[in-house]
């Protein structure tokens, strides 16, 4: 019996056989381990008992088990973890062994998540690329350029889709991105971090406001960093990002860019302005400005109770005021979110096609714990039913991972549904067969709208990553205008969706026009 000759490169390891193996041995062979898994993109094939030339040898059960040991050794030298093993006998007490190693990381890092909002060309980009790869912008875009997702935001330089990086911080709260090969490298982030705060960089420009709510509301955000830049100061945008974040109740800090190129008074201008836009009503926040590391303290206590903004100025370019905003975010709690349920809930904002995996979906988890083999319930599907699945794989930043937990982003490999049934705004459930719904009651407020709001007015709902177009069925005081409030009855348009009593949502036709609180779902 043979294999094929063992490759040079790709994820597929030979080995007959390990026996006192010294400590620089067991070194070469973590260094060997780890350029598999990176080949086999986080998982690599060990098959025991075949040399290097392919020729199926075997060993006896002593000597394979004492193989496996050193090899799960080896693995946790570089947070890997043997997840699969089969043995079979190929003759009278000789056995081979295929094994599947995995990128693992048992205890995940505390999380915090932090959506970067600002008008165009604020510095939003420039400011997490200062952050992430440790370097200072060349004050055109350099740095912005180096984390753009796509070829037309490097071109154009603007944000048009939802960028995930990730901050990791060691104990001492030091930046562990720019010990790291590749700062950008998720997987190496999360293994070397205690804290990691993941910025959710999201575009500026008006024509991308659905996308830019869809980041918000989707990924469990924790905070939001408002990024404002000295040129424009608090543009329209600016107010915009700035009013959905203060009516969806997000704990708020801002930070204003480009410092260097402006006279103190300019900053101290653009403080006023962002001050008489927090005291509107409906709004009605602090500003605190932070000058030094005696205020940071004092800062994180204000900006947890929701009611105190803090202010910080930085520039990209000379790097003034970094190094305050980067202690500021290694001491940023995650929120802890009360949910009335335990039933687990993740809301699917991604869909792709793995080859040799099968379909896997990312989504943020609401609330409750998604493990691997758990079976899950996803929908609905376009019926209104819901699907029964196996979760087979659970990825965090693109490590493997035994669970993940309220607040999570994460990826799950799932098995049972195929890929084209699936679709942003699905909902991965566990426990009780969830219920879709095509129409809902919900108490709405119009923040500003320059028409009068009529039965039969349609706009866009915005609830976790649900985005569907609905229809104003009833209005309980017949018409609405700005600032003004009532119940409602709301027809999605298109295909029922799952929503929950008490979840908040944002009606948009064009801009914000409105926030609203599910009050009743209807059967």
């Amino acid at each position: 019996m043979k294999l094929p000759r063992e490759n040079d490169i790709g994820k597929i390891e030979y080995k007959l056989i390990l026996s006192d193996v010294s400590e620089e041995r067991l070194q070469e062979l973590a260094t060997q381990m780890k350029y598999r898994i990176e080949e086999g993109g986080g998982e690599a094939i060990y098959v025991i008992g075949v040399s290097d030339d392919g020729d199926v040898i075997g060993l006896n059960k002593e000597d394979l088990e004492h193989t496996i040991d050193v090899l799960e050794k080896i693995a946790k030298m570089i947070n890997s973890k043997i997840v699969h093993k089969r043995i079979v006998e190929i003759r009278k007490d000789k056995y081979v062994a295929d094994l599947l190693i995995r990128l693992h990381k048992s205890d995940l890092p505390i999380q915090v998540n932090v959506a970067v909002m600002g008008h165009i060309n604020a510095g939003k980009s420039t400011i997490t690329g200062t952050l992430i790869l440790g370097k200072l912008d060349d004050g055109n875009g350099a740095l912005r350029a180096m984390i753009a997702r796509y070829l037309h935001e490097v071109i154009s330089g603007r944000t048009s889709s939802i960028t995930l990086r990730i901050l990791g911080f060691d104990d001492e709260g030091i930046i562990v991105n720019h010990s790291c090969r590749d700062p950008l490298d998720e997987a190496e982030v999360t293994i070397k971090s205690s804290k990691i705060v993941r910025l959710i960089d999201l575009g500026g420009h008006e024509r991308y406001l659905r996308t830019t709510l869809k980041g918000l509301m989707g990924y469990e955000t924790d905070y939001v960093m408002l990024v404002v830049g000295s040129d424009d100061g608090l543009s329209i945008m600016g107010k915009e990002h700035l009013a959905v974040a203060s009516v969806l109740k997000y704990p708020v800090f801002i930070v204003i860019t480009k410092i260097d190129k402006f006279p103190k008074e300019r900053v101290n201008q653009i403080i006023n302005d962002i001050r008489n836009v927090l005291r509107i009503p409906g709004i009605n926040r602090f500003v605190m400005e932070v000058n030094d590391e005696d205020d940071l303290l004092n800062a994180i206590i204000g900006v947890k109770t929701g009611r105190v903004v803090p202010i910080f100025k930085v520039s990209n370019v000379s790097g003034e005021g970094i190094g305050l905003l980067t202690r500021f975010l290694y001491l940023l709690p995650p929120r802890k979110i009360i949910t009335q349920s335990n039933d687990t809930l993740v809301y699917i904002d991604e869909i792709y096609n793995v080859s040799g995996v099968g379909p896997v979906v990312l989504g943020s988890v609401v609330r409750g714990k998604v493990h691997p083999n758990d079976t899950v319930y996803i929908g609905p599907v376009d019926g209104g039913e819901f699907l029964q699945a196996k979760v087979k794989s659970i990825q965090i930043n693109r490590v493997f991972v035994d669970e993940a937990n309220q607040g999570s982003i994460a990826t799950f490999a799932i098995q049972g549904v195929n890929r084209e049934v699936l679709r942003k705004g699905m909902i991965l459930a566990e426990n009780n067969k969830p219920k879709a719904t095509q129409s809902f009651t919900a108490k709405v407020i119009v923040l500003h709208h320059p028409t009068t709001i009529k039965e039969g007015y349609v706009a866009t709902l915005h609830l976790y990553t649900i985005r569907q177009a609905v229809k104003f069925e009833k209005i309980a005081r017949g018409l609405l205008r700005t600032g003004e409030s009532s119940e409602v009855e709301l027809k999605f348009l298109y295909r029922p969706e799952y929503i929950e009593k008490g979840q908040i949502f944002i009606i948009r036709e064009g801009r914000t026009r409105g926030l609203g609180i599910v009050t009743g779902i209807n059967s």
